[in-house]
């Protein structure tokens, strides 16, 4: 572990410890709703391939929350504050590089421009290595699931789940009321009003495979 402040409660051995991947979330179909639960593999499985779960892991041990991802909240300020951190110290270097160079021999236009890619990618690579590791965590845990949700927000997949049974104080449902609108074709205009609607109490489920 790469911080002493981790202990378990029952005096194990540290070489018994792991991090503990979590995904949640909450399925509508109109009608009601179930919340989605998943850890460890089967968490890993909804994320997919390509994460480098590893640096994750690396970065979780230095947190007391741990990294976490919602698709509606922003980076964190502390990740924020790294990136622009490391990416002055790049630009730094970099100006160095360069002044250092003019005076020793002078290069085509050509030639900057077809190395002008590379320097960028390099220039990023930099900024990357230079977090700190629980910056580097959320980071690689920010951009792969942003990418995973964008291109997967409306693939269909076959889930296998354990139902928690309802409590046996969940006896009734949910009662709302719910605003409708009504044509009055005699007026050419709408009504509104309210409806009564009722919903089960929601659903847990925890994802065994996909």
């Amino acid at each position: 572990l790469n911080t002493p402040c981790r202990v378990c409660p029952n005096g194990c051995s540290r070489v018994h410890a792991s991090v503990k991947w979590e995904v949640s979330a909450t399925i509508d179909d109109g009608t009601g709703q179930a919340k989605l639960y998943a850890d460890r593999d089967p968490a890993l499985l909804v994320l997919g391939s390509g994460l480098d779960a590893s640096t994750v892991e690396q970065g979780a041990w230095l947190t007391n929350e741990g990294i976490l991802f919602q698709p509606s909240l922003p980076a964190s300020t502390h990740l924020l504050r790294s990136i622009k951190e490391a990416t002055l110290k790049v630009r730094r270097e970099l100006t160095d590089s360069r002044l250092s160079q003019r005076g020793a021999y002078s290069v085509e236009t050509s030639e900057i421009r077809a190395n002008s890619s590379s320097v960028k990618n390099s220039a990023q690579r930099k900024v990357f290595d230079m977090l700190p590791d629980d910056g580097k965590a959320e980071y690689l845990l920010q951009q792969h699931c942003r990418h995973w949700y964008q291109n997967n927000c409306d693939r269909k997949l076959d889930l296998f789940v354990r139902c928690k049974p309802l409590s046996e104080h969940a006896t009734t449902v949910n009662r709302a009321e719910i605003q409708v609108a009504q044509a009055v074709s005699a007026q050419n205009s709408l009504e509104f009003g309210l409806s009564i609607s009722a919903t089960l109490p929601p659903l847990k489920l925890k994802l065994e495979d996909a």
